[in-house]
């Protein structure tokens, strides 16, 4: 059984989908063009993983290891 946490929105968009989706924090961190991809849609290979902050506690985050920009299809 998995367990995630993190936060839950409404999915507005068409199309199938569960009316919902689950926000999880991304390291991106030995990705070279990171920063080109922020607010893209973008396809990311890594694993799940549990980092414990100081601060804040016991964090899911999914470690990529590639990501890339998913180009949208034209209607």
């Amino acid at each position: 059984m998995a367990y995630l946490e993190g936060r839950l929105r409404t999915n507005d968009g068409e199309g199938e989908h569960t009316g919902f989706v689950l926000e999880v924090e991304a390291d991106l961190s030995v990705v070279e063009n990171a920063e080109e991809l922020k607010d893209e849609q973008v396809a990311m290979t890594g694993e799940v993983v549990i980092v414990d902050y100081p601060e804040r506690g016991k964090v899911l985050v999914f470690r990529a290891t590639s990501a890339a920009a998913i180009e949208e299809e034209e209607e």
